[in-house]
């Protein structure tokens, strides 16, 4: 298995990487408006569903009360399900399982993946199905860009030195981010940017309070 200096363009299983981001997230119960970290449409490379890039992101939308109660139930239904999450975790904790194992899990997460977006496909209106097709390709652009400034560097370390090799991905995660969030403010609209704003400082108060929580 080849190593990619790259974040983003990792080889790890889809398998794997799908897993990891869904059993975590969906086993917490979110308040029926309450979308922050929730998959839409947002992808990335390897990554056909994923939460959003940043805080507040998901505000940048718009929704309405309806369409948030909407996607709630749709995530309840098909991608929080009992089976789906015991079937991921029977796999993820399981060091002996066989490829064929990890094969059928992958599938019937896949499936039911693509399930979910169809449904959220339909609950969005075509101006936010737009406007989640153009950050997507705006938050490939920035990491691309990010990942092609650092290329020499990672090239240089990614077989002799770990530690480096993954302060400078951190690098390159941090510049993209940085870069994406720049291009937002200018592609958004007034009311988009200022939606995402609140709803990034709600995000990452609350974020801050359950780690003050979490050390005493």
């Amino acid at each position: 298995m080849k190593t990619s200096p790259f974040p983003g363009r990792s080889t790890v299983l889809p398998f794997v990487l799908c897993i990891a981001f869904a059993l975590p997230a969906l086993a917490q119960k979110q308040k029926s408006t309450d979308l922050a970290g929730f998959p839409l449409l947002w992808s990335a490379k390897k990554m056909p569903l994923t939460g959003p890039f940043i805080p507040g992101l998901n505000a940048a939308l718009l929704l309405s009360d309806e369409q948030k109660e909407k996607l709630i139930a749709a995530r309840e239904e098909i991608l929080a399900n009992e089976k789906l999450q015991k079937l991921g975790a029977s796999v993820k904790q399981n060091p002996n399982a066989s490829e064929a194992e990890r094969d059928a899990a992958r599938r019937v997460y896949e499936e039911a993946r693509d399930q979910f977006k169809a449904w959220v496909e339909n609950i969005l209106n075509a101006e936010q199905r737009k406007l989640v097709e153009r950050l997507n390709a705006i938050f490939d652009e920035s990491l691309t860009a990010a990942q092609e400034a650092y290329r020499g560097q990672l090239e240089q370390v990614v077989k002799t030195d770990k530690a480096k090799m993954e302060e400078l991905r951190q690098e390159v995660r941090e510049k993209g981010l940085k870069d994406f969030k720049a291009r937002l403010e200018g592609t958004l609209t007034k009311e988009q940017w200022a939606a995402l704003t609140k709803a990034a400082e709600a995000e990452e108060a609350v974020a801050k309070n359950s780690v003050k929580v979490k050390k005493n």
